[in-house]
């Protein structure tokens, strides 16, 4: 029985399944240790090992009512800890069946872990067998066994995998002291050093040092156990690392992004999932969550101070305060990160967040043009220009990259005798290279087209897709393919529904060690409303979690562009 699979997940177990594990794992440890060293021992300690090996037979047993453990495994785990008080009467079988017990408490302790923290399980584990081990014979060794370096090097052993299990997680810090998962890695450490100081002390009486070791030992032995049943304590906010945590909304736990948690302005922002009604309080100043151009679920501008502070959020009476660590205030402040393309640079943070990134956001996708939309902007007018498009009306807007992309549209357009105006021009094309809310407020007018309207790649999102009838886009990857809905599904469920964004792919891919590759190819954005059908296989107009145009579709329209 998978003592870690019982247990996953800290917010699923209750009392019963607890108490049976440490059951369980403390019974198993001492049947292994009386077996395992068994042949060191002029007499068997029958009763011990049948009482300790009854108790964890029956709390293996009871696990399959009781937890739907697997039937064979739990009965097998019975078998085992009964077998080696059957075989005490004979030494040789008996430490083989310890062995084989002690083996199967390490993988039942340690399985699916990382290396280190394997290590680290494995030794805690085979120390407290060995301790066991020895106590329960105490007035039985025999003579010439040097237990007092045994006992030394058993008690290091186990204080240096306390003090890795504290390192590893990570709680050297405040937590350390406001969690039940802090407190009990530091009641570990501590148990070990008593140990330890027991040994030395104890060392010229090294039975004794068995004897009462054995209660710190075991005392160890069963916070170890416990510790996947303790909830651990959120990450601590780093400054300068957009902050993604889930705060109650009215009983329910909501995600909500902070960002780009600086001192200064900052942006919290809910799935449209949270509901409305909901304000953020910093101090004395309420602010409530609103909807953005562009921009999905709602959001709130706040001033943060420099250093730790706490972001109230609050819906009704109901309250929930978020730690924050905004850094020293002499951090540069991040401008684009709360402006108009606010909403665009929280999804590319969020979209590394999500794929287990925890680096500072230190620029934004509108502060300038990325070389590849600069190429693809090119071979969208050339494209236009090949079809014959007689005037372009061009749509852009005051940040850095929108006044680049503008530069790169109308020089392309001028090297292909192709007029472009910042008015309306129902009978060309329409090309839009703002942000997302500036696009929004275009889009909206509903002004038609001949040439249709064409959005640089950044605007492929929903909320902007879904201002138009239709509309195309010069993209270097499908949004259909696997890596691009993967993206969209893994946002969708981390918070909350949110739609994918071409800059928040781009981070999701970069935090995977992998990046946008491939030739530039139109495709068309439409919503399909008015298509719903509920034949297997139609899935128009629907709004699937993860789809890069929830209410419509996004398909090739043109082989990949030429230069």
């Amino acid at each position: 029985m998978d003592a870690h699979g019982m247990h996953a997940t800290a917010s699923d177990v209750d009392a019963l399944a607890l108490v049976l594990r440490l059951v369980l794992l403390s019974g198993t440890a001492l049947v292994a240790g009386t077996g395992l060293l068994r042949p060191v021992a002029d007499a068997p300690a029958r009763w011990v090992s049948w009482t300790s090996g009854g108790l964890a037979a029956l709390a293996s047993l009871v696990s399959i009512p009781a937890l739907g453990v697997s039937p064979a495994f739990a009965v097998g785990h019975a078998v085992l800890v009964l077998a080696v008080p059957a075989l005490l009467r004979r030494p040789t079988a008996a430490a083989y069946a310890g062995f084989a017990t002690a083996a199967l408490l390490v993988a039942e302790t340690a399985s699916g872990h990382s290396s280190f923290q394997f290590l680290v399980d494995t030794a805690y584990t085979a120390v407290a067998v060995g301790w066991f081990g020895f106590a329960v014979h105490a007035g039985r060794l025999k003579p010439g066994l040097r237990l007092g370096p045994i006992a030394l090097t058993a008690a290091i052993v186990l204080t240096a995998a306390a003090v890795g299990q504290l390192l590893l997680s990570g709680l050297l810090d405040r937590r350390l002291y406001g969690s039940g998962h802090g407190v009990a890695l530091l009641l570990i450490t501590l148990s070990t050093v008593v140990v330890l100081g027991l040994t030395g002390w104890l060392r010229r009486d090294p039975r004794r040092i068995y004897r009462f070791g054995a209660a710190g030992v075991a005392a160890v032995f069963l916070l170890w156990g416990a510790l996947p049943a303790i909830p651990r304590p959120h990450e601590l906010p780093l400054p300068g690392v957009p902050r993604l945590v889930h705060a109650e909304v009215e009983g329910q736990k909501r995600p909500m992004l902070i960002t780009p948690q600086r001192p200064g302005p900052n942006l919290v922002h809910f799935p449209e999932s949270a509901g409305k009604g909901i304000s953020v309080e910093v101090g004395e100043h309420v602010v409530p969550a609103m909807a953005r151009p562009g921009g999905h679920g709602t959001w709130a501008t706040v001033d943060l101070p420099a250093g730790r502070s706490d972001v109230v959020i609050r819906r009704g009476d109901t309250t929930d305060s978020i730690e924050v660590d905004t850094g020293d205030a002499t951090a540069p402040a991040l401008a684009g990160a709360t402006g108009p393309d606010g909403p665009e640079c929280a999804g590319a943070a969020l979209g590394g967040l999500v794929a287990g990134a925890r680096t500072p956001l230190t620029g934004c996708p509108a502060d300038a043009l990325a070389s590849d939309d600069a190429d693809a902007l090119r071979r969208l007018v050339g494209a236009l220009a090949a079809n014959g498009t007689p005037a372009v009306t061009l749509e852009a807007d005051d940040s850095p990259r929108s006044r680049q992309a503008a530069d790169v549209v109308r020089a392309a357009a001028a090297e292909r005798g192709v007029a472009v105006s910042p008015v309306p021009q129902p009978e060309g094309a329409l090309v839009v290279v703002s942000g997302w809310e500036r696009a929004v407020d275009r889009l909206t007018l509903g002004h038609q087209y001949v040439w249709g309207v064409h959005l640089a790649p950044w605007l492929l999102h929903g909320p902007v897709l879904n201002t138009a009838a239709s509309s195309s886009v010069p993209l270097r990857f499908d949004p259909r393919d696997q890596r691009s809905l993967a993206y969209g599904l893994t946002l969708a469920g981390a918070f909350g529904g949110e739609p994918p964004s071409v800059a928040g792919f781009g981070s999701w891919l970069a935090a995977r060690g992998m990046a946008v590759r491939g030739p530039v190819t139109i495709y068309a954005a439409a919503q399909v409303d008015v298509m719903k059908m509920s034949m297997p296989g139609m899935d128009h107009g629907g709004t699937a979690a993860g789809t890069w145009n929830p209410k419509g579709t996004v398909v090739a329209v043109s082989a990949p562009l030429a230069p």
